[in-house]
Protein backbone atom coordinates (compact mmCIF):
# COMPACT_ATOMS: atom_id res chain seq x y z
CA UNK A 1 0.00 0.00 0.00
CA UNK A 2 1.54 3.28 -0.85
CA UNK A 3 2.72 5.91 2.04
CA UNK A 4 2.55 9.37 1.24
CA UNK A 5 4.55 11.83 3.28
CA UNK A 6 2.91 15.37 3.17
CA UNK A 7 4.27 18.82 4.69
CA UNK A 8 2.53 22.09 4.98
CA UNK A 9 5.45 24.58 5.90
CA UNK A 10 4.14 28.43 6.36
CA UNK A 11 5.58 31.24 7.69
CA UNK A 12 4.80 30.56 11.25
CA UNK A 13 3.99 26.71 11.31
CA UNK A 14 5.31 23.81 10.12
CA UNK A 15 2.72 20.62 9.89
CA UNK A 16 3.25 16.60 8.83
CA UNK A 17 1.08 13.96 7.93
CA UNK A 18 1.38 10.55 6.83
CA UNK A 19 -0.82 9.23 4.18
CA UNK A 20 -1.78 5.76 2.86
CA UNK A 21 -3.53 5.36 -0.85
CA UNK A 22 -5.64 2.58 -0.78
CA UNK A 23 -7.90 1.98 -4.34
CA UNK A 24 -7.50 5.38 -5.05
CA UNK A 25 -8.72 6.53 -1.41
CA UNK A 26 -6.50 8.60 0.83
CA UNK A 27 -6.12 8.00 4.84
CA UNK A 28 -4.92 10.05 6.80
CA UNK A 29 -3.26 8.31 9.71
CA UNK A 30 -0.77 10.37 11.72
CA UNK A 31 0.41 14.08 12.16
CA UNK A 32 2.93 16.44 13.98
CA UNK A 33 3.64 20.10 13.84
CA UNK A 34 6.45 22.59 14.67
CA UNK A 35 7.17 25.91 14.37
CA UNK A 36 9.12 27.48 11.37
CA UNK A 37 11.92 28.79 13.19
CA UNK A 38 12.69 25.85 14.68
CA UNK A 39 13.66 24.72 11.26
CA UNK A 40 16.96 26.07 10.19
CA UNK A 41 17.30 24.43 7.12
CA UNK A 42 16.52 21.08 5.02
CA UNK A 43 18.07 18.43 7.39
CA UNK A 44 16.16 19.78 10.02
CA UNK A 45 13.01 19.57 7.98
CA UNK A 46 13.16 16.27 7.19
CA UNK A 47 14.31 14.93 10.66
CA UNK A 48 10.89 17.32 12.20
CA UNK A 49 9.69 15.33 9.51
CA UNK A 50 10.27 11.37 10.58
CA UNK A 51 10.18 12.39 14.48
CA UNK A 52 6.73 13.80 14.14
CA UNK A 53 5.63 10.76 11.50
CA UNK A 54 7.51 8.40 13.26
CA UNK A 55 9.12 7.26 10.24
CA UNK A 56 11.78 8.36 7.96
CA UNK A 57 11.00 9.93 4.72
CA UNK A 58 12.66 7.36 3.01
CA UNK A 59 10.60 4.87 3.47
CA UNK A 60 7.82 6.94 1.98
CA UNK A 61 6.41 6.65 -2.13
CA UNK A 62 6.07 9.79 -2.26
CA UNK A 63 7.36 13.14 -0.16
CA UNK A 64 5.99 16.39 -0.73
CA UNK A 65 6.55 19.60 0.38
CA UNK A 66 3.62 22.68 0.46
CA UNK A 67 5.67 26.14 0.50
CA UNK A 68 4.46 29.20 1.09
CA UNK A 69 6.98 30.53 -1.00
CA UNK A 70 6.71 30.87 -5.13
CA UNK A 71 8.49 27.80 -6.46
CA UNK A 72 9.81 27.77 -9.91
CA UNK A 73 11.68 24.93 -9.11
CA UNK A 74 10.36 21.70 -8.38
CA UNK A 75 13.43 20.48 -5.92
CA UNK A 76 14.33 24.08 -4.12
CA UNK A 77 12.26 27.13 -2.96
CA UNK A 78 12.46 29.48 -0.44
CA UNK A 79 10.00 30.89 2.44
CA UNK A 80 8.41 34.11 1.45
CA UNK A 81 7.74 35.35 5.21
CA UNK A 82 10.64 33.65 7.08
CA UNK A 83 14.63 32.58 5.75
CA UNK A 84 14.16 28.87 5.54
CA UNK A 85 15.36 27.50 2.18
CA UNK A 86 14.09 23.77 1.14
CA UNK A 87 17.02 22.01 -1.17
CA UNK A 88 15.82 18.79 -2.02
CA UNK A 89 18.03 18.38 -5.36
CA UNK A 90 20.13 15.39 -3.75
CA UNK A 91 17.46 14.17 -1.49
CA UNK A 92 18.19 10.39 -3.15
CA UNK A 93 21.69 10.78 -2.24
CA UNK A 94 22.00 12.69 1.24
CA UNK A 95 18.69 11.85 2.68
CA UNK A 96 17.22 8.32 0.91
CA UNK A 97 14.44 9.88 -0.13
CA UNK A 98 13.17 7.91 -3.85
CA UNK A 99 10.22 10.49 -5.46
CA UNK A 100 10.17 14.27 -3.88
CA UNK A 101 8.52 17.66 -5.15
CA UNK A 102 8.05 20.55 -3.80
CA UNK A 103 5.06 22.66 -4.41
CA UNK A 104 3.93 25.94 -3.87
CA UNK A 105 1.59 25.87 -0.86
CA UNK A 106 -1.64 26.76 -2.50
CA UNK A 107 -1.21 24.40 -5.80
CA UNK A 108 -1.30 22.21 -2.28
CA UNK A 109 -4.65 23.89 -1.83
CA UNK A 110 -6.37 23.95 -4.69
CA UNK A 111 -5.71 20.05 -4.97
CA UNK A 112 -7.73 19.72 -1.17
CA UNK A 113 -10.29 20.63 -3.25
CA UNK A 114 -10.52 17.07 -4.63
CA UNK A 115 -9.87 15.53 -1.47
CA UNK A 116 -12.20 14.92 1.71
CA UNK A 117 -11.14 18.74 2.80
CA UNK A 118 -13.38 20.02 -0.49
CA UNK A 119 -16.02 17.57 0.04
CA UNK A 120 -16.71 18.91 3.58
CA UNK A 121 -15.88 22.27 2.76
CA UNK A 122 -19.09 24.60 4.14
CA UNK A 123 -21.28 26.44 1.79
CA UNK A 124 -20.88 30.58 1.92
CA UNK A 125 -22.72 31.25 -0.94
CA UNK A 126 -24.62 28.83 -3.14
CA UNK A 127 -25.34 29.19 -6.91
CA UNK A 128 -28.90 28.02 -8.55
CA UNK A 129 -29.22 25.64 -10.88
CA UNK A 130 -27.00 22.32 -11.89
CA UNK A 131 -23.22 23.38 -11.26
CA UNK A 132 -20.64 23.31 -14.36
CA UNK A 133 -17.76 21.40 -14.67
CA UNK A 134 -15.70 24.33 -15.12
CA UNK A 135 -12.18 25.90 -13.19
CA UNK A 136 -12.23 25.97 -9.90
CA UNK A 137 -10.54 28.83 -7.84
CA UNK A 138 -8.78 28.87 -4.59
CA UNK A 139 -7.94 31.89 -2.38
CA UNK A 140 -7.05 32.36 1.38
CA UNK A 141 -5.17 34.65 3.56
CA UNK A 142 -3.38 34.18 6.77
CA UNK A 143 0.25 34.98 7.09
CA UNK A 144 0.14 36.55 3.36
CA UNK A 145 -2.42 36.17 0.85
CA UNK A 146 -2.10 32.77 -1.87
CA UNK A 147 -3.98 32.11 -4.96
CA UNK A 148 -4.23 29.36 -7.27
CA UNK A 149 -7.05 27.58 -9.40
CA UNK A 150 -7.43 24.11 -10.88
CA UNK A 151 -8.50 23.34 -14.61
CA UNK A 152 -9.41 20.28 -16.53
CA UNK A 153 -6.67 19.44 -19.18
CA UNK A 154 -6.73 17.68 -22.39
CA UNK A 155 -8.06 14.31 -20.67
CA UNK A 156 -10.08 15.57 -18.44
CA UNK A 157 -7.68 15.29 -15.67
CA UNK A 158 -7.10 17.73 -13.04
CA UNK A 159 -4.33 20.37 -13.41
CA UNK A 160 -3.41 22.64 -10.46
CA UNK A 161 -2.32 26.24 -11.25
CA UNK A 162 -0.29 28.03 -9.19
CA UNK A 163 -0.23 31.78 -9.01
CA UNK A 164 0.65 35.03 -7.04
CA UNK A 165 -2.72 36.46 -6.93
CA UNK A 166 -2.35 37.74 -3.61
CA UNK A 167 0.43 40.64 -4.72
CA UNK A 168 -1.57 42.01 -7.09
CA UNK A 169 -2.69 46.09 -6.32
CA UNK A 170 -5.43 45.82 -3.92
CA UNK A 171 -8.04 48.33 -5.35
CA UNK A 172 -9.37 50.83 -2.74
CA UNK A 173 -13.06 52.65 -3.53
CA UNK A 174 -14.13 55.60 -1.84
CA UNK A 175 -12.93 58.53 0.13
CA UNK A 176 -12.62 56.64 3.18
CA UNK A 177 -10.99 53.36 1.72
CA UNK A 178 -8.33 55.87 0.36
CA UNK A 179 -7.54 57.71 3.67
CA UNK A 180 -7.55 54.08 4.82
CA UNK A 181 -5.30 52.94 2.00
CA UNK A 182 -2.55 56.38 2.80
CA UNK A 183 -2.37 55.32 6.35
CA UNK A 184 -1.58 51.66 5.48
CA UNK A 185 0.77 52.41 3.10
CA UNK A 186 2.55 55.35 5.62
CA UNK A 187 3.12 52.82 8.15
CA UNK A 188 4.04 50.11 6.14
CA UNK A 189 6.90 52.63 3.97
CA UNK A 190 5.21 51.23 0.64
CA UNK A 191 4.07 53.27 -2.71
CA UNK A 192 1.06 51.04 -3.17
CA UNK A 193 -0.40 48.06 -1.34
CA UNK A 194 -1.46 44.62 -2.31
CA UNK A 195 -4.29 41.87 -1.16
CA UNK A 196 -1.17 40.37 0.70
CA UNK A 197 -0.62 43.47 2.67
CA UNK A 198 -4.61 44.25 2.87
CA UNK A 199 -5.75 40.81 4.04
CA UNK A 200 -3.08 39.15 6.43
CA UNK A 201 -2.45 39.65 10.12
CA UNK A 202 -0.14 42.81 9.17
CA UNK A 203 -3.03 44.32 7.27
CA UNK A 204 -5.63 43.53 10.10
CA UNK A 205 -3.51 45.02 12.46
CA UNK A 206 -3.42 48.39 10.33
CA UNK A 207 -6.89 48.36 9.57
CA UNK A 208 -7.80 47.92 13.54
CA UNK A 209 -5.90 50.28 14.47
CA UNK A 210 -7.22 52.77 11.71
CA UNK A 211 -10.32 52.20 13.04
CA UNK A 212 -10.14 52.56 16.45
CA UNK A 213 -6.49 53.69 17.21
CA UNK A 214 -5.41 50.60 19.26
CA UNK A 215 -2.57 48.63 18.49
CA UNK A 216 -2.62 44.93 18.69
CA UNK A 217 -1.67 41.82 17.67
CA UNK A 218 -4.02 40.26 14.95
CA UNK A 219 -5.19 36.85 17.13
CA UNK A 220 -6.27 39.45 19.80
CA UNK A 221 -8.20 41.52 17.06
CA UNK A 222 -9.50 38.19 15.63
CA UNK A 223 -11.11 37.10 18.78
CA UNK A 224 -12.58 40.14 20.18
CA UNK A 225 -13.79 41.72 16.62
CA UNK A 226 -14.55 38.94 14.43
CA UNK A 227 -17.36 37.67 17.09
CA UNK A 228 -19.90 39.82 16.37
CA UNK A 229 -20.69 42.96 13.87
CA UNK A 230 -17.80 45.50 14.67
CA UNK A 231 -16.81 47.93 12.08
CA UNK A 232 -13.21 45.67 11.64
CA UNK A 233 -15.72 43.12 11.06
CA UNK A 234 -17.65 44.74 8.56
CA UNK A 235 -14.40 46.38 6.94
CA UNK A 236 -11.96 43.42 6.58
CA UNK A 237 -15.27 41.30 5.50
CA UNK A 238 -15.82 43.95 2.80
CA UNK A 239 -12.01 43.84 1.47
CA UNK A 240 -11.74 40.11 1.71
CA UNK A 241 -14.87 39.38 -0.75
CA UNK A 242 -13.62 42.05 -2.75
CA UNK A 243 -10.65 39.80 -3.10
CA UNK A 244 -12.60 36.92 -3.49
CA UNK A 245 -14.64 38.58 -6.39
CA UNK A 246 -11.73 39.83 -8.71
CA UNK A 247 -10.44 36.40 -8.68
CA UNK A 248 -13.53 34.35 -8.61
CA UNK A 249 -13.84 36.74 -12.22
CA UNK A 250 -10.04 36.52 -12.98
CA UNK A 251 -10.18 32.32 -13.24
CA UNK A 252 -13.66 32.42 -14.31
CA UNK A 253 -14.12 29.53 -11.81
CA UNK A 254 -17.65 28.49 -12.43
CA UNK A 255 -16.35 25.37 -10.72
CA UNK A 256 -16.46 26.59 -7.45
CA UNK A 257 -14.50 29.38 -5.34
CA UNK A 258 -12.81 27.67 -2.17
CA UNK A 259 -11.88 30.44 0.86
CA UNK A 260 -9.17 28.68 2.68
CA UNK A 261 -6.32 30.44 5.44
CA UNK A 262 -6.28 30.58 8.80
CA UNK A 263 -8.18 33.93 9.43
CA UNK A 264 -11.86 33.07 7.48
CA UNK A 265 -11.25 28.90 8.93
CA UNK A 266 -11.08 30.52 12.41
CA UNK A 267 -13.39 33.48 12.26
CA UNK A 268 -16.16 32.35 10.23
CA UNK A 269 -18.18 35.47 10.40
CA UNK A 270 -15.86 37.04 8.34
CA UNK A 271 -17.29 35.10 5.57
CA UNK A 272 -20.98 34.96 7.04
CA UNK A 273 -21.61 38.02 7.85
CA UNK A 274 -23.49 40.60 5.35
CA UNK A 275 -20.97 42.70 3.86
CA UNK A 276 -19.00 40.14 2.57
CA UNK A 277 -22.50 38.91 0.68
CA UNK A 278 -22.93 42.53 -0.52
CA UNK A 279 -19.00 43.03 -1.57
CA UNK A 280 -18.78 39.83 -3.13
CA UNK A 281 -21.86 40.52 -5.95
CA UNK A 282 -20.76 44.41 -5.71
CA UNK A 283 -20.62 45.68 -9.22
CA UNK A 284 -21.02 44.46 -12.61
CA UNK A 285 -21.19 40.71 -13.42
CA UNK A 286 -23.56 39.96 -10.71
CA UNK A 287 -25.26 37.47 -12.38
CA UNK A 288 -22.01 35.73 -13.71
CA UNK A 289 -20.96 35.76 -9.93
CA UNK A 290 -24.46 34.45 -8.59
CA UNK A 291 -23.38 31.40 -10.67
CA UNK A 292 -20.37 30.67 -8.80
CA UNK A 293 -20.97 28.44 -5.69
CA UNK A 294 -18.36 29.50 -3.07
CA UNK A 295 -17.42 27.44 -0.40
CA UNK A 296 -14.68 27.58 3.00
CA UNK A 297 -12.58 24.65 3.90
CA UNK A 298 -14.06 23.49 7.17
CA UNK A 299 -10.35 21.43 7.80
CA UNK A 300 -7.27 22.80 8.91
CA UNK A 301 -5.27 20.74 7.34
CA UNK A 302 -6.47 21.03 4.08
CA UNK A 303 -2.55 21.81 2.70
CA UNK A 304 -1.63 18.39 3.90
CA UNK A 305 -4.39 16.91 2.46
CA UNK A 306 -3.75 18.44 -1.16
CA UNK A 307 0.15 17.53 -0.65
CA UNK A 308 -0.85 14.12 -0.25
CA UNK A 309 -3.31 14.61 -3.36
CA UNK A 310 -0.05 15.78 -5.29
CA UNK A 311 1.45 12.84 -3.73
CA UNK A 312 -0.55 10.37 -4.86
CA UNK A 313 -0.40 11.64 -8.78
CA UNK A 314 3.15 11.35 -8.30
CA UNK A 315 3.06 7.40 -7.38
CA UNK A 316 0.63 6.35 -9.93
Amino acid sequence: MPYIMAVDLGGTNCRFAGFTLDKGILSLHRMGKRKTAELPDTGALISACGTALDRHPRTADAFVVGMAGPVADPLKARLTNAPLEVDLTDAGERYGIRSCRIINDFTAEACACLTEAGSSAHCVLDAPGPRPAGPIGIIGAGTGLGTASLIRDSHGSWLPLPAEGGHVIFPFIGKEEAAFQDFAARELGLACLSGDDVLSGRGLRLLHLFLTGERREAHEIAAEAFGSETGTLRWYARFYARACRNWALSTLCTGGLFITGGIALRNPLVTECAAFREAFYEGPHRRLLERIPVRRFTDMNSGLWGSAWFGMRMTA
